[in-house]
């Protein structure tokens, strides 16, 4: 066990560190496409276990604008990015914005719950216990912001970072018409 959580972080420490260390590199901003260029709708049929509400499906989220943050509650990387998803989240609540936290599948529900007491999270938490999410929209790392638009356009953020929330607050604010 401790060698698997080893392991785990030292993948999260540097899977972030190869993600950062290209000066200049802006995060992926355009939907998310296959390898024919069709883009890749979000599935919200997708199996999620919600952790404190385990009845509510992830389908109650479609339509809507919806921020998702992927992370794992053993990832450094993910515990110092989550206040500033919190801090976003509750700002764009109220101009429309649904944002939801989803859980990697391998890890126990008892993190999880430190994980949300550690940070007085505010926002719903699910986790990919089947891991259907990671395989379908992930690239093997956390943390990673999803931008789904209304229409189930899938946008993949690798930077939680506050240049990496500047630019999810730009892809927000045009999704919502918001002009600065």
């Amino acid at each position: 066990m401790r060698i698997t959580l080893l392991f785990f972080v030292l993948l999260c420490v540097v899977g972030n560190a190869f993600s950062h260390a290209l000066p200049g590199v802006k995060p992926e901003v355009a939907p998310m496409a296959d390898s024919t260029g069709k883009l890749i709708l979000m599935d919200f049929n997708i199996k999620l276990s919600g952790i404190k509400d385990a009845n509510m499906p992830f389908s109650v989220f479609s339509s809507r604008p919806l921020l998702v943050y992927y992370y794992s509650p053993h990832c450094p990387h993910c515990q110092k990015g989550f206040p500033g998803v919190q801090q976003l989240a509750k700002e764009y609540e109220q101009k429309g914005f649904t944002s939801i936290t989803i859980s990697v599948g391998n890890v126990n529900r008892r993190d999880i719950l430190m994980f949300m007491e550690q940070h007085k999270a505010s926002i719903p938490f699910f986790q990919d216990t089947d891991q259907e999410f990671g395989k379908r929209y992930g690239d093997g790392y956390v943390p990673r912001l999803y931008l789904i638009s209304p229409d189930g356009k899938v946008t993949r953020y690798t930077h939680t970072d506050s240049d990496g929330l500047k630019d999810i607050r730009d892809a927000m604010d045009k999704m919502l018409g918001i002009k600065k």
